[in-house]
């Protein structure tokens, strides 16, 4: 199974959560951002997906729990 991509990225004057195309939801920072794709992607992994997340901008920013 592909596992899915979570982006965070600069989305105007705030901060967007992606997965493909779509995008999930809006926050104010950075770091909020970050703590809504880390839930997506624990929701993700607990109903047996496998999940990424990527901060935009960053080098080496893939998380994962599927080592």
């Amino acid at each position: 199974m592909t596992p899915s991509v979570l982006v965070v990225a600069k989305t105007g004057d705030r901060w967007g959560v992606s997965a493909g195309r779509e995008l999930l939801a809006l926050a104010e920072s950075e770091a909020e951002a970050q703590r809504l794709a880390e839930s997506a992607a624990d929701i993700l992994r607990k109903s047996g997906g496998r999940a990424r997340v990527l901060v935009a901008g960053e080098p080496r920013s893939f998380k994962s729990d599927d080592d």
